[in-house]
């Protein structure tokens, strides 16, 4: 199951500039790895704008990535990768899974944009 919701504006995270992208080759990618139970990185940073963020499940379940405040809502099967475009905005934001358990079991940190 994959669900995507995009941001309309305000966000951040540290961008990988290193990985590639299906969308635009200008565009920063975010690359995140979740599995029982923790985000890799967890404390991620970003410069403002145009960023993809790609989540990539390597757990055993299913896990799925949330910025409340950013509209984001990356839900990814085990061995599952999906992305969702966003425009980020300077500010510091929360990160986390959803899925009962999982935030108060360490799956959770901070999106950091200047």
């Amino acid at each position: 199951m994959v669900l995507l919701a995009t941001a309309c504006s305000t966000g951040g995270a540290q961008p990988d500039r290193s990985a590639t992208s299906s969308s635009s080759s200008s565009t920063a990618v975010l690359a995140v790895v979740g599995k029982e139970f923790s985000f890799t990185p967890a404390a991620l940073t970003a410069v403002a704008g145009e960023t993809t963020i790609r989540f990539t499940n390597k757990g055993t379940t299913g896990h799925d990535l949330l910025i409340d405040e950013l509209h984001v809502h990356l839900m990814a099967d085990a061995g599952e990768t999906v992305e969702a475009d966003v425009t980020l905005a300077s500010g510091t934001y929360a990160v986390y899974c959803s899925i009962p358990g999982h935030r108060s079991g360490g799956m959770e940190g901070t999106l950091t944009v200047s």
